[in-house]
């Protein structure tokens, strides 16, 4: 799917796999170990797992990865065999899943799918800190609420992005999101500590869309996470954001 073709930085999109597919088909049951996770899931809710897991083994395959399960850790997040990471990420009617090795030094994945829709007015005060809202404000009115959706999917992506390493639940105020337009990428800057990650350090993902959805992207490569490269708070920030 071509919004998805560009969507990881090209450094490191060779390592990546991502598959689309539409989560509204009907698919048949996933492994045993994945279906334990489905017993009181409304149907919708069952063809949403089962096309994100049967994706996600596409990915692996594409990646010469045997098919595995992928089964649902108790706060829903997925359990990805061993030396693997990824994320899966849907909306009503569209379904992805990208997957990388942890010997590509890619430590850990975040993708998020929204529809191509403005956000409820009533609901950016919940997701938007102050500075974002001030830079929605600049924009025409036309673009406001496309682009503070846009910025509700970069926190998703975000936090996808970090809780494998964090495991940490935040709330939207525990990031700040900066979008340049031109460019079609973002930066997650932490506004606490969440151990391993500290205040100041930014996740730099990517966002594309069309007329019906918009894709976000972060990766974390171990030399990102080894040098230094999520630019701490009080560091210069001069230097072009880099995924490795």
């Amino acid at each position: 799917m071509i919004l998805f073709d560009q969507i990881f930085d090209p450094e490191i999109r060779p390592a990546i796999r991502v598959v689309t597919g539409d989560p509204r088909i009907e698919r048949s049951p996933g492994l045993p170990d994945e279906e334990t996770a489905l017993r009181r899931a409304s149907e919708c809710r069952r063809r949403e797992f089962r096309t994100g897991r049967a994706l996600a083994r596409e990915a692996m395959g594409a990646l010469g990865i045997a098919p595995a399960a992928i089964p649902a850790a108790d706060d829903r997040s997925p359990i990805w065999p061993e030396g693997i990471v990824g994320s899966v990420t849907h909306c009503d009617d569209l379904c992805a899943a990208a997957v990388a090795r942890k010997a590509d030094s890619i430590l850990s994945i975040g993708l998020d799918v929204e529809p191509a829709e403005p956000l409820d007015p009533d609901l950016i005060p919940e997701i938007c800190v102050d500075e974002e809202r001030r830079w929605l404000a600049t924009l025409p009115a036309s673009h406001c609420g496309l682009f503070a959706r846009t910025m509700f999917s970069a926190k998703e992506c975000a936090y996808k992005c970090q809780y494998p390493l964090s495991h940490t639940l935040l709330d939207f105020h525990a990031m700040t999101i900066s979008i340049d337009i031109s460019r079609g990428s973002f930066e997650a800057c932490f506004n606490r500590d969440v151990p391993p990650f500290r205040t100041g350090d930014r996740l730099p993902g990517r966002f594309a869309m069309d007329s019906c959805h918009i894709v976000t992207a972060t990766a974390l490569t171990a030399n990102a996470f080894a040098f230094g490269y999520l630019h701490r708070q009080g560091e210069r920030h001069d230097a072009p954001v880099r995924y490795v």
